[in-house]
């Protein structure tokens, strides 16, 4: 494990805020993200699959409706239809994934203590080998689950739009420019990649156009 892992996301922010006066002043707008960070589980892939192309909000609406029939453990779910999944909200396809790692849990083809002892790339090339697992919920893993404060999903639309504001761009960002733009955020990208968050969330809320 490198330091980078032992910061807490306050820290990794500030450190951040010393390479880029954009994000210093967004911080001093806007104040810090609250902490998302999840453990390292079956429970936070499934969250971030449920996640994938649709609103946080209706993705935590979702996730309810699993807890609140149990749904939530490899064990109660590996053995499913993914009709049964279905039927709480969820796409067939979603369903699908979802099974596919409860199953690589149950049956120790993917052991998470094991992922957890990684570097950044090793453990994005061993998530995005499992179906329903991209770049950007392997990332978003490495950073809410391991506290990976370098990990980018950068083809996140939000990120997009919220860098746009950051950086007073006349156009959101294509996953090129996003890359280009964050290369002298490392090995921070990940803190940036919380504070944009909050930052499209924030605007947003604010009334200001994003």
């Amino acid at each position: 494990m490198s330091k980078l892992f032992k910061l807490t996301m306050l820290q990794a922010i500030d450190e951040l805020g010393k390479l880029d006066s954009d994000i210093k002043r967004a911080i001093a707008d806007y104040g810090y993200p609250s902490d998302r960070m999840m453990p390292p589980t079956f429970e936070t892939i499934a969250r971030i699959i449920i996640g994938q192309q649709i609103s946080r909000q209706v993705a935590e609406a979702l996730w309810k409706r699993l807890e609140e029939q149990q749904l939530t453990s490899a064990q109660h779910i590996h053995k499913l239809d993914p009709d049964r999944l279905m039927q709480v909200g969820l796409s067939r396809r979603k369903s699908e994934y979802i099974i596919g790692i409860a199953q690589a849990i149950t049956d120790a083809s993917l052991d998470l203590n094991w992922l957890a002892q990684q570097d950044g790339k090793a453990i994005q090339v061993h998530l995005t080998s499992y179906r329903g697992v991209g770049i950007w919920t392997a990332d978003n893993f490495r950073l809410f689950a391991l506290q990976d404060f370098d990990a980018w999903p950068g083809g996140d639309l939000a990120l997009q739009e919220a860098m746009k504001t950051l950086k007073e761009l006349p156009a959101r960002p294509t996953n090129a420019e996003m890359s280009y733009l964050s290369q002298t955020w490392s090995p921070y990208r990940g803190a940036g990649a919380l504070m944009l968050w909050h930052l499209y969330a924030k605007t947003r809320r604010n009334g200001q156009p994003i």
